[in-house]
């Protein structure tokens, strides 16, 4: 799970980071004195949870957290205080933990079995495969997905939020076609099927557009992939040797995750 510390006191946040270094599957992907670097993180970055100190200046923790639920709705939140007079904002703002300071390693252990059990009850309704064929499943039943408006998508999913440029689209999908304008046409072409569908299917947000490229929206949806990186695999999430198969592409990625999970190569 990947989570964040914000707290003023350096001090604490080094606290934190001694006694969370051993929980396994706790992955601390960023540690801040300040709220607005913060929020700057996660506008960029897929987090799942959010230890947050409350009693911070300019943006205390109680208004970093409402900042922080507007760009990820499913963020797990756990507010940290010296006191529990900020219970009766904890339960306003739907918190999910509240830890009193001072704290130790079983207490943030103690967190984890909960917001483990939390993080599970959250499942989302769209489930993206990735290990063996690429699919989108929302209730169990495949998405109308096909063709180049079928790849265009599962190649912006293994960028997990981050921005991949049309350009870099086009030149890894149509491999070996000249960079053109005429043969741009060709890639819009496809990713317009591609956002008719989703806007057809009640899903036009789970593909965001910038000015240079696309962005998958995560939290809209759980992906195997994901979980496989996070070491927080359910067993659908299991990886049996395949990654996006039918993709020529993506036998650089399937490389690297044989390497990291100890699988030889056929």
């Amino acid at each position: 799970m990947r989570a964040i510390i914000v707290d003023d006191e350096p001090i604490m946040v080094k606290r934190f980071l001694r006694l969370s270094q051993d929980i396994e599957d706790l992955m601390v992907v960023g540690h801040f004195s300040d709220s607005m670097e913060a929020i700057r993180y996660v506008e960029r970055h897929p987090v799942e949870a959010a230890f947050l100190d409350v009693a911070m200046p300019i943006l205390n923790g109680i208004d970093l957290a409402k900042r922080l639920r507007t760009l990820r709705p499913d963020l797990l939140v756990i507010f940290i205080s010296a006191y529990d007079e900020y219970i009766r904002d904890f339960n306003q703002i739907g918190g999910d933990y509240y830890i009193i300071k001072p704290y130790d390693q079983k207490t943030l252990e103690m967190v984890m079995e909960r917001i483990r059990l939390l993080a599970h009850r959250q499942e989302k309704a769209l489930y993206i495969q990735t290990f063996g064929r690429f699919n989108v499943f929302r209730d169990g039943r495949p998405l109308p997905l096909s063709g180049k408006a079928k790849e265009i998508l599962a190649l912006v999913v293994t960028r997990r939020g981050r921005e991949i440029s049309n350009e870099e689209l086009f030149n890894i999908i149509w491999e070996g076609r000249e960079y053109s304008n005429a043969n741009m046409g060709v890639y819009y072409n496809a990713l317009r099927r591609l956002k008719q569908t989703l806007e057809c299917k009640g899903l036009g947000d789970l593909l965001l557009s910038t000015p240079r490229g696309q962005i998958i929206n995560t939290a809209l949806f759980d992906c195997d992939y994901y979980a496989w990186q996070d070491r927080n695999m359910a067993d659908r999430d299991r990886f049996h040797g395949e990654f996006l198969s039918e993709y020529t592409w993506g036998e650089g990625m399937l490389a690297d995750i044989l390497r990291e999970s100890g699988t030889p190569m056929n």
